[in-house]
């Protein structure tokens, strides 16, 4: 299945239509926008359009009615109180591919709001389809899994900070195919408590109401235990969201300043240093040949001429060897050559015409200096100069901005009352982890107990079975309801032990893919029984969760959700809300390069201008068919969308 258009009307923060056409040309489709524009409302209208009331945005919101939420995503802007979501996908159906047009519409006219939802199959209208729309998503992607596929960075990082949920465990099992038999077994328990509800004199099955009893009281116990853990580790969550936002504050209000304040200083002091060391080398630079530069003209003039007249002392020689040479010749001969006699004259009269008169009379040492420093040395000290005062600019920007952060005002009795409320919120952090490990220990006693309870009364069972007489039709249905029992819980646990391996093994195919070789997970495994995953290492010793950073934590959830999608078998698109917001630089590669473009045939990407820019962006844009910013009207109150990602807008 892939998503090619997604139409809101008046929804949410997106005022009358707009319109997100994509294709399938390459995998990935990057949306951005800033916090508050509108990337989780894109998230809420698909599973809106999808699953209406059985969506998880929904479910998990604040709203009490479906109708109430439907109402409070009504855009008012242009006062028509009208509001609707159409979702276009294609999906491969044996050998056809099918198009479908979900469309939801609804308005605030009236005091109760009624949604209406047409369905097109091929751009023909299908009533039947429409009637009975939720009975086939939930057999194409069932709701249950829907957070396998469609999720946000909040989510990914509430989940890494704790072990695997209540509701997470019930997704799984609901992959697996396992909450059928859960629900089985807990039918099964009902009539075989209402089969052995009567009194009876048989010792029998006193004992077996007895043993019944006694494992039904350990198994609530350890509900309980699970209840108490569950409740922890969602004050937990609250706890560090609120901590969360204290640091945040605390950031805003400049806390970081005063502690990082010693350290600026520092660093002030060292780039003044600095600055003073560069004045010293431009100083020196400057105080030599540079004041040359300004007479350069002259300097290549006076080369010039210092040539010519070192050209006319060469001549000059040359004609006063050819000379004394001649009258050594005319010495050693008796007759005369008249004609050479001429030609000596000619030379004589020619030189003392022709050759330029001496103003400089430069020696070779001085010429060679000369040329030197006209044709490189100048050169040359002018771009060590430039170097040095472009040193010099940034430096001195350095300090402008250690100025600036420094002298911000800072109300340090408003920073002194966040820190004791952020001091107060981690000793609260620290009790509530400390209680849920309290709590751990107490459940592993209980599922002991449990077991235990669960193994007497399984064994009586066997015992006692034989002893019910096939004419009593109130035994002969309690034994078999028993025997129903017994089987239903051995094959839940058959079939969890061979479906939560393979589970476990593509978990660590994934994470494996996600961290590349340098990674300290060798293998993940999973408990069949009670669905927690363990990390271990090459030598097969347990990774403590508390070991890992907090990005490889998301990461870890990551490959978790990419293992539940990939087992469920399903070809469906991923939709990821702000995913990198927590994550470092080496993790946010991680998931760029390998993950988003494999993830499925469609990931879509909501992220903030803070998650993929620069580098990120370039390496994302290689496998990306579409790119789209949503863009915020302050005038208007409201979003639109924009064809083009944050970097090619502001080219």
């Amino acid at each position: 299945m892939v998503i090619k258009r997604l139409s809101m009307y008046n929804f949410g923060v997106y005022a009358k239509e707009n319109i997100i056409e994509l294709n399938t040309k390459k995998p990935v489709v990057l949306i951005g926008g800033l916090n508050g524009r509108g990337k989780t409302t894109i998230l809420e209208a698909i599973l809106l359009s999808l699953y209406g009331s059985n969506s998880f945005a929904f479910t998990e919101s604040k709203y009490k009615s479906y109708g109430e939420y439907l109402r409070a995503h009504i855009n008012l802007s242009d006062n028509s109180g009208e509001s609707y979501l159409e979702l276009e996908i294609q999906m491969k159906e044996e050998t056809d591919n099918n198009t479908y047009r979900i469309r939801r519409s609804w308005n605030n006219r009236k005091k109760k709001i009624n949604e209406c939802i047409e369905v097109y199959k091929n751009n023909i209208c299908d009533t039947f389809l429409a009637k009975n729309w939720m009975m086939f998503i939930e057999s194409v992607l069932p709701s249950a899994l829907s957070t396998f596929f469609f999720f946000d960075g909040e989510k990914i990082a509430e989940i890494a900070e704790n072990d695997t949920g209540l509701q997470m465990k019930e997704s799984i099992k609901a992959l697996l195919g396992i909450n059928v038999l859960d629900t089985l077994g807990s039918d099964l328990k009902k009539i075989a408590k209402e089969l052995t509800g009567d009194s009876s004199d048989n010792v029998d099955e006193l004992t077996l109401r007895k043993l019944r009893a006694e494992k039904e009281a350990t198994e609530e116990h350890l509900r309980n235990v699970e209840g108490q853990i569950n409740e922890t580790e969602s004050r937990i969550a609250a706890v560090q969201k609120k901590l969360n936002k204290e640091r945040n504050r605390f950031e805003e209000k400049g806390g970081d300043i005063v502690r990082n304040a010693m350290n600026l200083y520092s660093k002030q002091s060292e780039n003044n240093a600095a600055l003073e060391e560069i004045n010293k080398q431009i100083d020196v630079a400057t105080a030599a040949q540079m004041p040359l530069m300004l007479v350069m003209p002259l300097l290549k003039n006076i080369l010039i001429q210092s040539e010519t007249e070192r050209d006319a002392a060469r001549k000059r020689i040359a004609a006063q060897t050819i000379s004394e040479l001649f009258d050594l010749f005319s010495q050693t001969k008796s007759s005369s050559n008249e004609e050479l006699e001429g030609f000596i004259a000619y030379v004589k009269e020619t030189m003392s015409d022709t050759l330029p008169e001496a103003y400089f009379n430069l020696s070779d040492m001085a010429n060679y200096q000369l040329q030197a420093l006209t044709s490189f040395e100048l050169s040359k000290l002018s771009v060590e100069i430039k170097e040095l005062i472009d040193r010099k600019a940034a430096i001195q920007k350095r300090n402008d901005e250690i100025s600036e952060y420094l002298s911000i005002d800072i109300d340090e009795k408003a920073v002194s009352r966040i820190y004791g409320r952020i001091k107060k919120l981690e000793y609260e952090l620290a009790d509530l982890e400390a209680q849920l490990e309290n709590l751990k220990s107490k459940h592993k006693t209980a599922n002991g107990n449990y077991l235990q309870k669960k193994s007497e009364f399984s064994q009586f069972v066997e015992k006692t079975l034989y002893a019910f007489e096939k004419s009593d039709e109130r035994k002969r249905m309690l034994s078999f309801t028993l025997l129903a029992e017994e089987v239903n819980e051995k094959y839940k646990i058959a079939l969890q032990r061979a479906k939560v391996q393979n589970l476990a093994d593509t978990m660590t195919e994934c994470y494996k893919k996600l961290f590349g070789k340098k990674n300290l997970i060798y293998k993940i495994t999973m408990d069949y029984e009670t669905l927690d995953y363990h990390y271990l290492d090459s030598s097969g010793n347990e990774i403590h969760k508390t070991s890992l950073s907090a990005g490889e934590k998301q990461l870890m959830v990551i490959s978790m959700l990419w293992a539940l999608a990939l087992c469920s078998k399903k070809k469906l698109p991923v939709i990821i809300d702000t995913p990198m917001a927590r994550l470092d630089s080496i993790h946010r590669r991680a998931l760029i390069e390998r993950y988003f473009p494999f993830a499925s045939d469609q990931t879509i990407i909501l992220s903030t201008d803070s998650e993929i820019y620069g580098d990120y962006y370039k390496l994302l844009k290689k496998n990306s068919s579409n790119q789209f910013t949503l863009v915020y009207d302050e005038e208007g109150k409201c979003s639109s969308i924009r064809t083009g990602y944050f970097e090619e807008n502001d080219e």
